[in-house]
């Protein structure tokens, strides 16, 4: 009979994405996991499979939280550009933004490019659903009146996508502002 987990799996794969954030996969080696997510290796493989497999439930647990933290922020009542707004502050000043930890996502995206079917899938699945609610709450705001009627949306929406891609080098400069000027372009700029 097979020996009961001992161990609390969440904790230790939250553990692991730390890990992951801070070293990247490359750096990061079995050993390192184990110590830091207090487990076996045998448990560890039977629980999450291979060091690649480990990455991939991480990688996924991760995305999809901060997908759903941004699109929470973004779905706020009231105001949907002050909801874009908050969104972007709010994601910038995640802790995980900072030099010592690194965001899991993008330093996967950095790691790996599109070089691992797995890495893309979820990367390209979180930034669908991303995109969606986004392309909702811009759609939003130009029905409340709050940026031009022919402002282009798809640039809007890659725009956002842009400072959350980059938020070390974007928000050096005021978010809000830099917002708020990019919002009002009209269509053709």
């Amino acid at each position: 009979m097979a020996r009961p987990k001992e161990f609390d799996q969440e904790k230790a794969l939250r553990k692991a994405i730390r890990l992951f954030s801070q070293q990247g996969f490359a750096a990061t080696s079995t050993d390192d996991l184990m110590r830091v997510m207090e487990v076996g290796r045998q448990s560890m493989y039977d629980t999450f499979g291979d060091k690649r497999a480990l990455f991939l439930k991480a990688l996924e647990l991760y995305v999809t939280e901060s997908v759903h933290s941004i699109n929470v922020e973004l779905e706020r009542p009231g105001s949907a550009l002050a909801a874009v707004q908050k969104a972007l502050v709010t994601f910038a000043q995640r802790k995980d933004l900072s030099s010592a930890e690194g965001c899991m996502g993008l330093n996967a995206i950095s790691e790996f490019g599109q070089r691992d079917a797995g890495v893309t899938r979820i990367s390209r699945d979180a930034a669908h659903v991303l995109r969606k609610t986004l392309m909702h709450v811009l759609t939003r705001a130009k029905n409340q009146g709050e940026i031009s009627s022919d402002a282009n949306l798809d640039s809007m929406a890659d725009f956002f996508e842009s400072t959350l891609a980059y938020p070390s080098l974007t928000f050096r400069v005021n978010c809000s502002k830099m917002l708020v000027c990019v919002l009002s372009l009209p269509a053709d700029s």
